[in-house]
């Protein structure tokens, strides 16, 4: 009976598979180029506090995963969508390494967002720059 509607995590894992490159397609339509940038940024820092603070085990990232939800509520209350969709890749990721190999191709699109744009809010800008050369003349 249980076989008619196949494994759970693998359920899961294909769901997670087609979340993460549409909450990543969602964020490059909802905002500016500078706030792609902080949702990558916020992304990668949630992600590495997760790992610190809780661990890598199944059961401690199944914690951090209840604490990230609560998280995820609080940017709704906010209406903070910068946080919110961090919030949303930070709790796909953390759900797809519970889930396993079988859900890689999730972390693996946010993995790619965040070496895409997480760098760009660390870069100064070439008018930055242009302002802070001296005129010798």
């Amino acid at each position: 009976m249980f076989g008619l509607f196949g494994n759970r995590k693998e359920r899961e894992a294909r769901q997670l598979n087609r979340d993460a490159p549409n909450i990543v397609e969602h964020t490059y339509q909802s905002f500016r180029p500078e706030l792609i940038s902080e949702v990558a940024q916020m992304t990668s820092e949630h992600i590495k506090r997760a790992h610190e603070t809780y661990g890598v085990s199944e059961i401690d990232l199944k914690r951090a995963h209840v604490d990230y939800k609560a998280l995820h509520l609080e940017a709704q209350r906010r209406r903070d969508q910068v946080a919110l969709s961090a919030m949303t890749l930070t709790i796909i990721y953390l759900r797809a390494e519970i889930s396993g190999a079988s859900a890689q191709p999730a972390c693996e699109a946010i993995n790619e967002f965040i070496r895409e744009w997480a760098h760009a809010a660390r870069e100064p800008d070439d008018s930055e720059n242009q302002s802070e050369i001296p005129n010798d003349q």
